[in-house]
């Protein structure tokens, strides 16, 4: 298995906003669906301190594009100093959040995700022969798919941030 990554960090980070965490969280989650991704919430923790509350989120979200290669997009969610509010918007009170948030979004791709070709040294020298010889082109086709992907999602959170300007 090598996990190759596409960028490093891309990271948001918002400091003292109003926004709807729930809207925040479910956007997010349903792009990843929307796009076929598997999410899974490896760490949910929550405390609440003097200044508000804070979370801690990690999901590792994954997608099959083969029986070989597999895209992650991992999302971690650090909120600090949260605090209810209630604001009056076109005429209704509806309930938000002030503090801070900071999202930071990996995107990887994985080549014998199931480790199927690393169990010998001849399959060994047979997965170097195949990815440098037959499959390099659909490798880096699938490099800039998942590439785009993970600054679609950086950019698809940004602008949604962005909407709560009241």
């Amino acid at each position: 298995m090598a996990k190759i990554d596409m960028f490093g960090t891309a990271k948001i980070d918002i400091k003292g906003q109003l926004f709807d965490l729930g809207e925040v969280y479910k956007h997010a989650h349903e792009w990843l669906e929307w796009h076929k991704y598997d999410v899974v919430e490896s760490k949910y923790a929550e405390k609440t301190k003097a200044d508000g509350k804070e979370f801690s989120i990690t999901w590792e979200s994954t997608r099959d594009v083969d029986e070989y290669t597999r895209f992650e997009l991992d999302v971690k969610w650090s909120l600090y100093g949260v605090n209810d509010v209630e604001m009056a918007h076109e005429g209704k009170k509806i309930k938000l959040q002030t503090g801070n948030i900071v999202i930071e979004i990996n995107a990887f791709i994985i080549t014998d995700y199931d480790g199927k070709w690393e169990t010998s040294r001849q399959n060994k020298f047979l997965k170097s022969f195949f990815e440098k010889y037959l499959y390099s082109g659909d490798l880096n086709r699938l490099k800039g798919q998942i590439w785009k992907q993970g600054w679609d999602l950086y950019n698809e959170m940004k602008a949604f941030l962005d909407l709560y300007q009241y």
